[in-house]
């Protein structure tokens, strides 16, 4: 089947890094895979090169979007405003649109496809429109992986106000100063160098210059990213909110603890006390203390760390998510 994805941009993060699978997993699977990228791919804060990259491997350019009308089914992003879906009207019966976050949902209005997807059942809340169902997958890594970690702590994301910085540095200061040492980890670069960003830069360099240990991984390919969560004995997920939550599912699949904010897609993920703790929304003593807890007990974070690795493999596989995206593409192609 030839299967068309259009792209708004390719900033990291991720629902471009979920289309960067989605084409693999599909091109891996036999189908031709063919992209459209609104964004200038000179620009690397909207054409992040290792995701320009998998998509160069697994699918082939167009020039234009009228090109992508020979496919049978057409993924579009989820970022399409009216004017960016206006190149597609002819063929707008075999386009699929997915959600991702309230942002997404904003900027695909006020006019929305016959075909829809939703990545968790909190975005099908905020939709309020008849749409699927259909989780983001991460691939089961083989083992064996490694309890003893280099990084007590990490976060995962860009470096951007909705990912909660400020307050994960908040967290380690107050660990630090209880503890006497801590390593943690920033896996993510930064999008853009603005007020938000710089003040990150000042609190890392405030906290090394205290003693504590601060790695800035910068942007990394994704496959790189389950080399450093693989290091990290918890991800702290201190966003102010989440449309998923694909960062815990990464994490786990990793076998590292997660303890999270209460938004969003994340409460669909994770099982407080089963496959991860929840802490009081936006409280940096909570997170601090359940933090401290996880690292003074080894034996409970592997055991929340392994439960979540089991729950993600049977409810959140990548195969799973293809098989169901294969099937919607089918029956669009099929002129269901």
């Amino acid at each position: 089947m030839r299967i068309g994805i259009s792209l708004v941009d390719l900033a990291i993060g991720g629902a471009q890094t979920f289309l960067a699978q989605l084409a693999a997993g599909l091109d891996e699977r036999g189908h031709h895979i063919y992209y459209y990228l609104f964004a200038s791919q000179d620009n690397p804060t909207y054409a992040t090169p290792s995701l320009i990259s998998t998509f160069n491997r697994h699918a082939e350019k167009v020039a234009r979007p009228v090109d992508l009308h020979r496919c049978e089914a057409i993924q579009l992003d989820g970022y399409h405003s009216i004017w960016k879906k206006l190149p597609y009207l002819k063929v707008l019966d075999r386009c699929v649109e997915t959600y991702q976050s309230a942002y997404s949902i904003k900027r695909s209005g006020p006019f929305y496809l016959q075909h829809r997807v939703c990545s968790s059942r909190y975005i099908q809340g905020l939709f309020g429109r008849p749409a699927r169902l259909i989780y983001q997958g991460v691939p089961r890594l083989i083992g064996p992986l490694n309890s003893e970690r280099s990084y007590d702590l990490a976060i995962l994301g860009r470096i951007h106000p909705v990912k909660g910085h400020l307050l994960f540095l908040e967290i380690c200061e107050r660990l630090f100063k209880a503890q006497g040492r801590l390593s943690a980890a920033l896996i993510g670069g930064y999008p853009e160098m603005g007020p938000y960003q710089r003040l990150v830069q000042s609190k890392v360099a405030e906290l090394i210059n205290h003693g504590v240990e601060v790695c800035q991984t910068g942007d990394l390919a994704h496959s790189e990213v389950y080399d450093w969560l693989k290091q990290v004995k918890i991800l702290l997920v201190t966003s102010t909110d989440e449309g998923f939550g694909r960062m815990a599912l990464e994490a786990l699949a990793c076998e590292t603890a997660v303890i999270a904010n209460p938004v969003g897609g994340l409460l669909e993920i994770i099982q407080d006390g089963q496959t991860g703790l929840f802490a009081k929304r936006d409280d940096p003593q909570s997170f601090a203390q359940l933090t401290a807890r996880i690292l003074k007990d080894p034996a409970l974070r592997v055991q929340l760390a392994r439960q979540g690795r089991e729950m993600v493999a049977r409810h959140f596989s990548l195969d799973a998510m293809l098989d169901q995206y294969e099937t919607l593409y089918q029956q669009i192609a099929q002129g269901g």
